[in-house]
């Protein structure tokens, strides 16, 4: 009885730590932070290199500045409640254009 209970407390640890590491796994490629994000998507790795070879010093420069600001802003709360505003602000005007819509039509 006592094996059996310590097999299966093992196995619950187990269990967790595999879960955990998924879970950390998961922030990872989220996130973009692993060793191995890389190339996530060589595909269109490679096509967009392709499309953007003939950019200037100064296009590339101004493409890395960009990035590094965005990255920053992405890595904090207030990009988030930004982006959650930008939304609303577009469905309420979709919404208001069809409700604008709708009452103009009348029989």
């Amino acid at each position: 009885m006592l094996i059996a209970i310590i097999a299966g407390i093992e196995a619950m640890l187990y269990s967790a730590s595999w879960s955990k590491r998924g879970r950390a796994r998961r922030q990872q490629l989220l996130m973009g932070t692993g060793k191995d994000m890389v190339h996530v998507v060589p595909f269109v790795d490679d096509y967009l290199k392709q499309k953007t070879k003939e950019a200037s010093k100064f296009q590339r420069f101004i493409a890395s500045k960009l990035v590094q600001i965005f990255r920053r802003l992405t890595n904090s709360r207030s990009f988030e409640d930004a982006l959650l505003l930008v939304l609303r602000k577009a469905i309420n005007q979709r919404s208001n254009k069809f409700n604008n819509m709708k009452r103009r039509v009348s029989l």
